[in-house]
């Protein structure tokens, strides 16, 4: 969330690993806090090794929802199990702002 905030004009975002403290948690849901790179110039998240665990749920929820000038978005999944993977996009899908210019992508 810091990165985010700090990061008014970021245009592309890649994440590989995401790593939360218990105590340090940022409130992914309140959407009263949205940083303004999310709102005005975020085009493209690259999330690479996206296991599915419930903090990567949140992030990813959190970014697909609030993310108004996505374009991209290509989430890589380290699982071989294609039952799981289906179930990942499901639950991506549930967060993705429907928009007629932003493509997503899930392997």
């Amino acid at each position: 969330m810091r990165l985010l905030n700090d990061s008014p004009n970021l245009r592309f975002l890649k994440l590989q690993q995401c790593h939360n403290s218990e105590h340090m948690r940022p409130c992914w849901n309140d959407s009263s806090s949205v940083p303004e790179c999310l709102s005005s110039s975020l085009e493209t998240l690259e999330w690479v090794g996206y296991e599915g665990r419930k903090e990567e749920k949140e992030v990813a929820a959190f970014i697909l929802r609030s993310g108004r000038c996505l374009k991209k978005v290509t989430i890589s999944s380290k699982s071989t199990d294609s039952d799981k993977k289906l179930e990942m996009l499901k639950d991506l899908s549930l967060s993705f702002r429907r928009s007629p210019t932003c493509q997503l992508a899930f392997d």
